[in-house]
């Protein structure tokens, strides 16, 4: 525990400076004011000291009544401690609800949030979370899905789910916001995650994943379920599935399993973040060229030289560069930046075409990070969405040194 715990102090996140206001990209931990109290944990009714089923897989997790949430968990408290201005707004955006790979999770153990948006999407909103810390005022993680660890004591405790725009300043404004309360119990021998059927993901291309199934209780055959309303039955604990998302936006997907075998059934969920790619068949209305320059041991760090192309008869803006930032656990830190500020052009080609170049600074690739990728968005002269993206930055190196030349046998 005292391993996890200290991984959990390395893992602090990247921040995005919008406007003077600090909204959260990474995890973040942020010590309290002195006029703001400890963050404490909704109090439970008795923990039960074993439990005896194993978590299902899959729940939905419900908001708790308004009467239950300590005042450290509040909204006001929670931007209290991450020294901000908390503005409420009205919004056509809603959160339809939290899913959880577990209706409850073992003290110290690893559970998996994901988020439902709905309604009209507001322009520059950030999705994130944000919950109280056991040794710090607030915690901090961006994105639709959360890697949540649980506390070692047992205990029912908050996380909070926000969509946040800037105004400027210290001004956060709330956009919707839902509580979903995470029962953590002490759990007796066998009764953990290490003894219940896993999913784990590894993402292969902008909409391309592979599942492996990971349990101490192999299994005969295993049932899919992507999300999109395809499945698959394989006899070995593995899987790969590409999904077709029609849109540029992000979306996540619920993935279950069902793993049979003489002993019993098994299941278990996992949530994957998916952005859609343009029809194959649909002429393209922007096409990119890439090289990614060797690293180099100076501040500038990685290099990736761009070219954008805009086909005669189409005209694109761009507007802002998101940069995703993946760790070797899957999680990911994202960071929006104006086009203009994230790439340097070098060159204007044209009805929105360039060339340029991006990079990646030193200081941004630490040792859990596996993955850089760059989105570059913007609209043609229709107003649909067009997006273009490259791996700026890949963990060992770009391109391998050349070997020595083999010198003759000595005569």
């Amino acid at each position: 525990m005292a391993g996890q715990r200290e991984r959990r102090r390395r893992a602090v996140g990247v921040l995005l400076l919008l406007g003077g206001v600090l909204l959260a990209v990474g995890r973040v931990r942020v010590r309290p004011r002195e006029d703001v109290p400890p963050a404490l944990p909704d109090t439970p009714s008795e923990a039960p000291a074993r439990v005896t089923p194993a978590p299902a897989a899959h729940a939905r997790l419900e908001p708790p009544a308004p009467e239950r949430i300590p005042p450290a968990a509040t909204g006001e408290a929670l931007s209290s401690a991450l020294n901000e201005e908390r503005v409420v707004l009205t919004s056509t955006a809603v959160i339809e609800g939290i899913d959880a790979d577990r209706p409850w999770v073992c003290a110290g153990e690893v559970m998996m949030l994901s988020a439902r948006v709905g309604g009209t999407a507001e322009p520059g909103a950030v999705q994130r979370w944000v919950w109280p810390g056991a040794e710090t005022g607030a915690e901090l993680h961006p994105g639709p899905s959360l890697r949540w660890h649980a506390p070692v004591t047992p205990g029912r405790y908050l996380v909070r789910f926000q969509l946040c725009k800037d105004l400027g300043g210290r001004r956060v404004g709330v956009l919707a916001e839902q509580v979903a309360g995470i029962d953590v119990r002490a759990c007796g021998q066998d009764e953990g995650q290490a003894h219940a059927l896993r999913i784990e993901v590894t993402q292969q291309g902008p909409a391309t994943f592979a599942f492996r199934a990971v349990s101490p209780h192999p299994a005969t055959t295993y049932a899919w379920d992507f999300g999109d309303g395809s499945a698959a039955a394989t006899t070995v604990p593995l899987a790969t599935h590409a999904y077709a998302v029609p849109t540029p936006d992000v979306r996540v997907l619920t993935v279950r399993l069902s793993a049979r075998s003489d002993g019993g059934e098994q299941t278990a969920t996992a949530f994957v973040q998916v952005r859609g790619q343009p029809a194959s068949d649909a002429p393209p209305r922007a096409s990119l060229q890439l090289e990614r320059v060797v690293a180099r041991a100076t501040d500038e760090g990685w290099r990736s030289e761009v070219r954008v192309d805009v086909p005669e008869g189409g005209d694109v803006t761009w507007d802002r560069v998101e940069r995703l930032t993946v760790s070797w656990d899957d999680q990911v830190d994202t960071r929006t930046r104006p086009w203009r500020e994230a790439i340097t052009m070098e060159e204007d080609l044209g009805r929105g075409g360039f060339r340029g170049h991006v990079t990646v600074p030193a200081s941004d690739v630490r040792p859990e990070v596996k993955q850089v990728i760059d989105f570059l968005h913007g609209r043609d002269a229709t107003g649909e969405e067009v997006s273009l993206s490259w791996s700026a930055y890949k963990a060992g190196p770009v391109r391998p040194p050349p070997l020595p030349a083999e010198r003759p046998p000595a005569k």
